[in-house]
């Protein structure tokens, strides 16, 4: 009888974790059809849920009429120095508040922390006033600078961080390391769980800021909107932040349980 219970229960959990996985693939699923399918078929009222025609088209108009390549170009560019820069800031930051005992540090870091919680929207107007006193609009410098250090990142180095033993960086500190090279040689190695984790947070809550969504929306006028288009290159720029994920999932997870018992 108990038995039974057991096989019932798990068969109850795989069904569950089967329709939530359903749920949250499908709209990836639903994206990748409707690039596949032709503007009239997008707009019937028959929903099917396989293309009646398979074209390539909405991919050649993308790279043909668009500067798709470029937004591509730019919006890795951006990532990529986005996602460096915070790592590193966030790694220091995130030392310093785990490992060093300073006046006003809980509030500081209190303050950073509530910075999750500001919209970026309210920010944007201050953020462009600054970029242009610097004269750096219309510059990578101008999107990449005001994003970099990411709030959740600085928490989640921070928590990870104070796991380590003082011990071990004492020692490396009797061996001659001054304060960045006890981070970069003995506190990066030890936290890469955490960088992974940290890193798609960056990349992700940053991707809105590259020039992928301002392309695409380029696409949509009063009178004409290139759903097949739209859909093709939501695709394509979805496609490396779930590569991403999926070859980082493991520092994920390791980096979120860790650093969050470990406090």
């Amino acid at each position: 009888m108990i038995k039974g219970r057991t096989l019932g229960k798990r068969a109850f959990l795989l069904l569950t974790a089967i329709f939530l996985a359903v749920i949250a693939i499908f709209p990836f699923y639903w994206m990748a059809v409707s690039s596949l399918r032709t503007n009239k078929e997008i707009f019937s009222t028959v929903i099917n849920l396989f293309p009646r025609s398979v074209t390539f088209q909405n991919y050649g108009d993308l790279m043909q009429k668009t500067l798709f390549p470029r937004w591509m170009l730019n919006s890795l560019i951006v990532s990529i120095a986005t996602t460096i820069i915070g790592l590193f800031f966030s790694t220091l930051a995130g030392f310093a508040f785990a490992k060093y005992v300073f006046r006003g540090g809980t509030v500081l870091f209190l303050l950073i922390f509530l910075m999750v919680s500001i919209p970026r929207f309210a920010t944007i107007i201050p953020v462009f006033k600054l970029m242009s006193n610097l004269s750096l609009t219309n510059t990578y410098l101008a999107l990449i600078l005001p994003f970099a250090v990411n709030p959740f990142a600085v928490f989640l180095m921070r928590q990870y961080i104070k796991s380590i033993p003082e011990d071990l960086l004492d020692s490396a500190r009797i061996d001659g390391l001054n304060e960045l090279g006890v981070v970069m040689r003995i506190v990066v190695p030890v936290i890469k769980p955490a960088l992974g984790a940290g890193g798609i947070f960056i990349l992700m809550s940053e991707n809105e800021m590259t020039l992928f969504p301002v392309g695409l929306a380029s696409l949509k006028t009063l009178y004409v909107v290139e759903y097949g288009m739209i859909m093709a290159g939501s695709l394509l720029s979805t496609l490396p932040l779930l590569l991403g994920f999926l070859l980082l999932q493991r520092q994920f997870v390791a980096g979120l349980t860790e650093g969050s018992i470990k406090a």
